[in-house]
């Protein structure tokens, strides 16, 4: 099931994040060696396919030497050694190319885990959990314009990034504040969005849902 936001998104927010917060055990692979022309990251000794990658993950690239030391985002998987990937930002309709580069170290983090606990946030947020006798599956495809809760999935994802870093270490303080700032944003952007569903699968709104009311459009 989609998550309502994807890692490329959090780095259009915070594009120091993976700078910041990369967590071990969330690492989806890593090696060296891989070489990037145009939109083409190659890495023989990878496997993309089966470390699961997809769009909206991020790729890092570096080579000091080379002057390459950058965040990109993953737009497919095209095998298991190659995958098509951009500079974070821009458009599908223009993609900025990768620099060009050999001998590059990689890696991929992904916070695939704080998405899905978004996910299900929000879902019960807007009462979705309440309607018994559905899958989550089901509640998922009712929603006709998941991308009204990209805004707060990304804010909840930040607030809780930066509130697990919060704990401990030299800028505990600054990553409170950001804590903070993100949850306010969550709150937010949460209060704005306004839900439609389609609950039978013909395309047309069943109803709209918003924290402050929820309206029946038909039966």
């Amino acid at each position: 099931m989609p998550n309502f936001s994807t890692d490329a998104d959090l780095l259009k927010w915070e594009p120091a994040l993976l700078r910041e917060i990369a967590l071990d055990n969330q690492c989806l692979a890593r090696g060296s060696g891989a070489t990037s022309q145009t939109f083409s990251v190659v890495a023989e000794d990878a496997d993309f396919e089966a470390a699961k990658i997809r769009a909206g993950h991020v790729i890092h690239l570096r080579n000091d030497e080379q002057g390459i030391d950058g965040y990109y985002e993953v737009f497919s998987a095209e095998s298991e050694t190659e995958l098509l990937a951009g500079l974070l930002g821009g458009r599908g309709d223009e993609w900025v190319p990768l620099p060009s580069g050999t001998d590059l170290a990689f890696d991929l983090h992904t916070f695939d885990p704080q998405h899905e606990e978004a996910r299900f946030a929000l879902l019960a947020r807007f009462g979705l959990e309440t309607d018994t006798g559905n899958t989550a599956a089901d509640l998922d495809r009712w929603i006709l314009q998941r991308r009204v809760l990209r805004h707060a999935s990304v804010a909840l994802v930040l607030s809780m990034l930066y509130r697990g870093q919060s704990t401990g270490g030299p800028d505990s303080a600054g990553m409170a504040r950001k804590a903070d700032h993100y949850a306010r944003m969550y709150d937010n952007e949460a209060a704005k969005a306004r839900l439609v569903l389609d609950r039978d699968g013909d395309g047309r709104p069943d109803d709209v849902r918003s924290l402050s009311s929820h309206r029946l459009r038909r039966d």
